[in-house]
């Protein structure tokens, strides 16, 4: 997969996590991670599998996280992996129980499968100061 063809596809993934994280569709967020993918949220231990993203995403979409929109700033591709580096905002749940916009960055690692489809192999993002 080309550069070009792994930009355009990881787009592709970032359109449907931000439907389905704006539809609360935990399930759907999770089908775009790799069985044995990693999460490492902010203020929180790693999340290991993707069943375990799964709830942790609900958890999240439960405590008020929407209106998700993701912006890709860059992209480097080698093989049959890719790292992302991109910004985003959000609703986010805070600490007393409410939400907040809120801004940040993020870091993902994508992996093609046998399939051809590509998938979240590592995600960490975090909020800005």
């Amino acid at each position: 997969m080309s550069q070009n063809d792994f930009r355009a596809a990881i787009e592709k993934a970032i359109a449907a996590w931000e439907k389905a994280f704006n539809a609360k569709d935990a399930a759907a967020i999770a089908n775009l991670y790799t069985d044995d993918a990693s999460l490492l949220p902010p203020g929180s231990p790693l999340i290991k599998g993707r069943k375990n993203i799964q709830d942790f995403w609900q958890s999240f979409i439960n405590a008020g996280g929407s209106d998700g929109k993701l912006h890709v700033v860059e992209v480097e591709a080698s093989g049959s992996t890719a790292y992302e580096i991109g910004r985003f905002n959000a609703m986010l749940p805070t600490g007393q129980g409410g939400t907040a916009r809120a801004e940040g960055k993020y870091v993902v690692i994508w992996k093609r499968q046998s399939d051809g489809s590509i998938k979240l192999a590592v995600d960490i993002f975090n909020v800005n100061a």
